[in-house]
C-alpha cells in the first residue's frame, strides 16, 4: 500500500501543476492539501496504523472531488477519481468490514456531489472549454494512476507466486528441491525414455548427531551436506532431498561410471571439509546406492533399487558405494 500512497502523491503533484498553468487556485490549494494528507497517510503506514493512514487519504481526496465536481460540474471527468478510490480500497490488506464501509462512503460521496442541483446547491459556472479540457486531464490521469497500481499489483503477485512456487518444490531447510520435484525429475526422464542413474545417498550415523548435539546442530549438518554435494556436481545433474537425511542425486544421460566419478568427488570433498560449527568439528559420510534406469522396467522400481542398494551399503559398514548386486565400493576404492 506505500507505493499507492506514493503514486497518489505523484499524480496530485502532476494535477497541481496542471491546474496551476490553467489558473484554478482554489483547485490548486485543494491538490496542495491532498499531497499533505497522502505524505502523512504514508508515515501513518510506516507506523503500521494502516486503517488510519487509508482513512487520511480517502477523507481528503473525497473532499477535494466533491468540491472540484461542484466548481467545474460533473462533466470535467472528476467523478472517475470514484472508481479509482473504490479500487484502492478493495485491493488494500484491510478488513472486510472497513473496506465494506468505506466503500458504501465513496458511493455515498459521489452520488451527493453529482446530485449538488438537487439540493438547490448551483454548479460554479466555469467555461465549456476548461471543463472540456479538465475531463480529458483527469481521465489521462485515472488511466496513469490505475495502470500504475496494476503493474505494481502485478509485480507483486508474480514475486508471490515465484516464492510459493518455489516454497512448494523446494526443501525449506536445505534450499535444494525436495522429495516431490526430485522424483519428478526422474519420471520426467523416464518419460522422455533418456537413459540416466540415480545415486540415493543417506548421511551416517546421523541419528547420533542429534541424539548428541541436538536438532539444531544436525539442521547444520544437514545444510553443509546439501552444500557440499550441490559443489561437488555437474551443471546437468540433480539433487534433491528425499529424506530426513537422504538426498538423491539424478544423473540425466549419464553412465555408472560418470556417477561414480561424482560420488567419488562427493566423498573427498566432505573429508576434506568436515562440518565445522563454532567449537564443534564434524566429519560425515554417507552410504550410497546406485541404479541405472536400464536395470528397471519402471522409474518405480529404480528408486526402490537404489534404496535396496543403499541399504546393502549400510549393513556392509557404511561410508559405501553400492553399484549393484555384486559390487561394492569402499572407501579406499572411491
Amino acid at each position: 500500500m506505500a507505493q499507492i500512497f506514493w503514486i497518489a502523491s505523484l499524480g496530485h503533484v502532476v494535477f497541481a501543476g496542471i491546474l496551476v498553468a490553467m489558473q484554478i487556485p482554489a483547485m490548486i490549494v485543494l491538490s496542495v492539501v491532498c499531497i499533505l494528507a497522502n505524505l502523512v497517510a504514508l508515515v501513518l503506514h510506516r507506523r503500521l496504523q494502516l486503517k488510519q493512514a487509508m482513512t487520511v487519504k480517502m477523507a481528503v481526496t473525497l473532499l477535494m472531488l466533491s468540491i472540484g465536481i461542484w466548481w467545474v460540474g460533473p462533466d470535467a471527468g472528476f467523478e472517475y477519481y470514484f472508481f479509482l478510490l473504490l479500487c484502492e480500497i478493495l485491493i488494500s490488506d484491510l478488513s472486510v468490514r472497513y473496506k465494506v464501509g468505506m466503500s458504501v462512503a465513496i458511493g455515498s460521496v459521489a452520488l451527493m456531489a453529482i446530485m449538488l442541483p438537487s439540493y438547490g446547491i448551483p454548479w460554479v459556472t466555469r467555461d465549456a472549454s476548461v471543463s472540456r479540457a479538465l475531463q480529458v486531464i483527469n481521465l489521462m490521469m485515472v488511466f496513469l494512476v490505475l495502470g500504475g497500481i496494476m503493474w505494481r499489483l502485478h509485480a507483486i503477485t508474480e514475486r508471490c507466486e515465484h516464492h510459493f512456487r518455489r516454497d512448494a518444490t523446494h526443501d525449506y531447510l536445505t534450499k535444494v528441491p525436495n522429495r516431490r520435484a526430485i522424483f519428478h525429475e526422474a519420471d520426467m526422464l523416464w518419460h522422455q525414455q533418456r537413459h540416466f542413474t540415480l545415486l540415493l545417498l543417506d548421511a551416517d550415523h546421523f541419528k547420533q548427531v542429534n541424539d548428541t548435539y541436538g536438532h539444531t546442530v544436525g539442521d547444520e549438518v544437514l545444510r553443509h551436506l546439501a552444500y557440499i554435494v550441490r559443489g561437488a556436481l555437474r551443471e546437468e545433474d540433480r539433487l534433491g532431498r528425499v529424506g530426513g537425511e537422504e538426498f538423491l542425486i539424478v544423473f540425466p544421460d549419464s553412465t555408472r561410471d560418470e556417477a561414480l566419478t561424482v560420488a567419488s568427488r562427493i566423498r573427498r570433498c566432505l573429508e576434506e571439509q568436515p562440518c565445522c560449527l563454532e567449537t564443534l568439528t564434524l566429519p560425515v559420510t554417507f552410504s550410497m546406492g546406485l541404479a541405472a534406469s536400464d536395470e528397471v522396467a519402471s522409474v518405480q522400481e529404480l528408486i526402490a533399487l537404489a534404496d535396496r542398494r543403499l541399504y546393502r551399503a549400510k549393513s556392509a559398514g557404511r561410508d559405501q558405494l553400492v553399484m549393484s548386486d555384486l559390487e561394492i565400493v569402499g572407501p579406499a576404492t572411491l
